[in-house]
């Protein structure tokens, strides 16, 4: 015997009475309707697991459940899984959904300064760090080591208010002052912060830095060209020609006797 299908009973589409309040449900108790909707805008507004929703991908439609729905919703990001984040500590979201990191205590190197004959920054902020490009009298400007003697190299730090010198030091808890060098090596010190070394070109007299003569270069005799086997292989196969014999300009040699 066939069995006869079910059907779901459609909840009452009648008006909500105009005092605000439902009709009351099978358990007796009414729910309050907020003002301005009947009692099937409210139960709408709720969606449910069970609700069939359409959804559109280009101009194919598809329907599914909120509750398949769901599985597709942007999870919070884990360890193992890519998700939603939101920021935290120190960041922060432009409206556009640019995140801005700021790192308390990070330190922003500005450059070389001479405290003894340029002032302090006026635009200076927290973190800031300038590199003593010479030694001297700190200024009057330069609030916390105004009047103390600064050695060329050292770090001069702002914390926000005012500054401090720091010596660079290095892992061996001594800093670099100056660089010494001796030939063919040579220094350019015009900026005492920024040193450039440079080496001499070889010649007769002096050891130097040499290169590598090019055909030119042997033709001319160019000095500080060298010479590699390269070269000298060139230079053998145009002085010689195929063979094993050199050519001879007997011209210059004594008239064989008679």
């Amino acid at each position: 015997m066939a069995t006869a299908p079910t059907r779901t009973p459609i909840a009452s589409t009648s008006p909500a009475p105009a005092d605000g309040t439902a009709e009351p449900d099978a358990s007796g108790t009414a729910e309050p309707t907020p003002a301005g909707t009947t009692g099937t805008d409210a139960s709408a507004s709720r969606t449910q697991p069970s609700d069939l929703l359409i959804v559109q991908r280009g101009a194919t439609p598809y329907k599914a459940t909120a509750e398949q729905l769901k599985s597709y919703m942007l999870t919070p990001a884990t360890a193992a899984a890519i998700g939603a984040i939101k920021p935290g500590t120190n960041l922060s979201v432009d409206a556009d959904g640019t995140l801005h990191a700021e790192i308390p205590g990070a330190l922003t190197y500005r450059g070389a300064i001479d405290p003894s004959s340029s002032d302090a920054p006026a635009d200076a902020v927290a973190g800031d760090v300038y590199l003593a490009s010479i030694g001297g009298t700190a200024l009057e400007s330069w609030s916390g080591i105004a009047g103390a003697e600064i050695a060329q190299g050292d770090l001069l730090l702002f914390d926000g208010s005012s500054w401090s010198a720091n010596a660079a030091l290095g892992p061996d808890g001594a800093g670099v002052i100056r660089i010494q060098v001796a030939a063919p090596l040579a220094i350019d010190e015009s900026d005492p912060a920024q040193p450039l070394l440079s080496v001499d070109p070889a010649s007769t007299e002096a050891a130097g830095v040499l290169r590598l003569a090019s055909g030119e270069d042997l033709t001319a005799g160019t000095e500080g060209a060298a010479v590699d086997a390269a070269a000298l292989k060139a230079a053998m196969a145009m002085a010689q020609p195929a063979g094993d014999y050199m050519p001879l300009d007997i011209s210059s040699l004594p008239e064989l006797p008679a």
